[in-house]
Formats: structure tokens, sequence, C-alpha cells
């Protein structure tokens, strides 16, 4: 095994589990169902834990912040609806150890960082909070199973850029590391929970952390996060090799697959802003990045990535098509076109997304009508089987 890689799952033809069901391997058979948020909104963060799903704050169509959290519970097919502590702009979200939801950090209404994270038990159906070490706004999240990573985000400070990383563990206790580089950096984090890795990587960094101005400029710089007895740990990765703005990425089967974006030109011999199609593989059983990146069908700007069984799931993010382009794990390459199906029924930008049981995609909320006005409609596609 090549130094820094990761051993894969033992068997990733599983499509299911005691506690998750099977899902639809051909996509073109995958269900659809639309349902409502209870407010419209846009900048909504998501995440998933066992049956249920959240959707957390965003922005009204008024401009200000909400504090309302839509919970989807696939078994019962409800909808509920819950509150932040802090109505707050800027949360990170995630999950942990397949009990707990989190809702991190963000700014409050004088653009301070807060240290506050929301925490909602699925097995108790309890609120509480606990406190990370350091505020900071859009913390990223990385769910390594036992052990959730939260690394990085806006702190507000003349570095701006976060290098502070909190581990919460099981018991909920936050305990914290930083990050040895010498840029901070803002970037991506994708996960793979069951094989207990996650991905930091792309975004941009400060190249002047500490100075009155900053430099940003897209980064390269790739870490990898294991889980591990009795904390998790990360160490440096082979760099990301197209680095670039507002890509977006998720994990399946150990192979991480990070796409779209956009780079910058000059503006006179090249365009000022270029839209990418490019789709960069990173793969834990070899612990590099794959030497042929892939195309999707259309450049995507921040696209919307989500993994749903062996596949992931790449949409929005262009105003140019409603489809999907959907990468089987497995064979390492898109799926045929499937005559537009699965697609998006309408198009938006700054929506949220998260996957439930494996198997539910979920996109909620977000701007439509070229970005004028803030929806709260949501659809559904069903993989699940059971």
């Amino acid at each position: 095994m090549a130094p820094g890689a990761v051993a894969a799952p033992a068997d990733s033809s599983i499509t299911g589990s005691a506690n998750e069901p099977g899902y639809a391997s051909n996509a073109a058979s995958w269900g659809f169902t639309g349902a409502m948020l209870s407010v419209p909104r846009s900048s909504a963060v998501a995440t998933s834990v066992g049956h249920f799903a959240f959707f957390a704050g965003g922005r009204l169509q008024n401009g200000t912040d909400s504090d309302v959290i839509d919970i989807f519970n696939r078994r019962t097919n409800q909808w509920a609806v819950a509150r932040l502590s802090v109505s707050r702009s800027g949360i990170g979200a995630g999950s942990l150890a397949n009990r707990y939801a989190l809702f991190a950090g963000g700014f409050d209404s004088s653009f301070r960082p807060l240290s506050v994270v929301d925490v909602y038990d699925t097995e108790t159906s309890k609120w509480s909070t606990i406190t990370l070490n350091t505020p900071r706004a859009y913390p990223r999240f990385l769910d390594l199973g036992s052990t959730t990573a939260i690394v990085g985000g806006l702190s507000g400070d003349l570095q701006y850029l976060s290098r502070s990383v909190d581990y919460v563990g099981a018991d909920l206790h936050v305990t914290n590391d930083t990050m040895q580089v010498q840029y901070p950096q803002f970037g991506l984090a994708v996960a793979d929970e069951r094989c207990g890795v996650g991905l930091y990587t792309s975004g941009y960094q400060n190249n002047k952390p500490g100075e009155r101005f900053n430099d940003f400029e897209a980064s390269n710089q790739t870490h990898v996060f294991v889980a591990g007895t009795p904390a998790a740990s990360f160490s440096s990765a082979p760099e990301f090799p197209y680095p670039r703005w507002g890509a977006g990425g998720a994990a399946a089967n150990g192979v991480f697959a990070v796409g779209g974006g956009h780079i910058f030109g000059d503006g006179t011999t090249e365009p000022l802003t270029t839209v990418v199609d490019r789709v960069d593989l990173y793969r834990t059983s070899t612990g590099q990045w794959s030497s042929s990146p892939l195309k999707l069908s259309v450049p995507r700007d921040y696209p919307l990535v989500q993994a749903v069984g062996d596949y992931i799931v790449f949409a929005a993010g262009t105003e140019a098509s409603k489809d999907f382009d959907i990468l089987d794990t497995r064979t390492g390459s898109f799926i045929d076109s499937l005559q537009h199906h699965p697609a998006l029924y309408t198009l938006r930008t700054d929506a949220a997304a998260t996957t439930v049981d494996n198997c539910l995609l979920i996109i909620a909320g977000g701007l439509v009508n070229q970005g004028r006005n803030a929806t709260a409609s949501v659809e559904m596609f069903n993989a699940c089987q059971a």
C-alpha cells in the first residue's frame, strides 16, 4: 500500500445494512416527490443522521437570517420544525456517530464569529449545545464515524482564514488541534464515513496571513483525516491537481470526487472568470489523485454534490442544464445519459442538499427566477429499496 493510502471498505458492493435500506442501482428508476420547507430561504445548511434530514438557517427573502430548522423523517414521511439557539449566518453543519446532528459557529448580527454548536440527539429527540474551542463561521465538517472533525472556517481576525480543528467525540467532548500549514486555507471538506477518511482540499488560501490586506489564491493544499483510537488525526496528502474556487465534492467506496468550480483569468487574453467541467478523483486505496480527470456534461460552479449508494451525483451549479451528472464509483466513470432523468424540476442556485439513509437525495430551498426570489421548494429523489 502506498504512503498515505488508507484501506478501502472490505466489501464495496454492499448496497445496504441492518440500519439502512438498499438502493436502486438503476438511476433511471429513482422515484421523485416534492415538498416544501416551512419558510422560503437560501444559503441554508443541510445534514443527515440516520433516517433524518435537517435544513437549518439560511437567508430569508428580506435578507435577514433564519433560525428555522426543517427536519424530515424518512421513516414516517413527516416534517417538523425546530429552532437554532441563535439566529446566525455562515453556519456549518454535519453529523456524528450516526446519532447527532451538529450546527456549528456562524456570524452574529455584528459579523462576529461564534463558537456555539447546536446538537440534536436523534435517539432522545433532545437539543443541547457544546462549544468550539475557536469561534468561526462556515466551519467545514468531516464525519469520520465515531469522531467528527470541524475544520477551518472564517476566523474574523487579520489572518481571516482559520487553521483550527475541533474534534467532537461520540461523548460530545471537544478537543482542539491546529493545522501547521504556511497558508491558512478555506477548503472543501469531503468525508467517507464508512471508511473513516476525510479530505480537506481545494478552496482558497491567504498568502499573506496576519497582514492588513489579504492575498487570496486558489489552493492546492490537501490534508487527509483518518479516524483512530483514541482520536482522529490528519496529515499532508498529495496536492490538489487543479486549484480552483467553488468546487464541490462527495465520496463513496473510498473514491473522493471533487468537481466543477471556476478559475480566474486576466480579463484581457483570457476570460476574467471561467467555470470548469473538470472532476478530480482521489482514492484512499492509493492515497493519490487520478492522473486522468473526468468531465461533467456541463461546467458547474458551486455544484451540489452528494453520494447516493455507489453513485456520486452532481446537480445544479449551472444555468445550462437541470440534468444530473452521476459518477459510478465502482467503474470510475459517469453513467450514460438516462433521457434526462433524474433531473431537477426547478433550476436553482444557493440551495442545500443532503442524502438520507444513503439512498434519498433531498435538494431544498435556494434562489430561483435568476436569483431574485428565495424558494421553499423541496425535491426528493428516492433510490431507497426497503
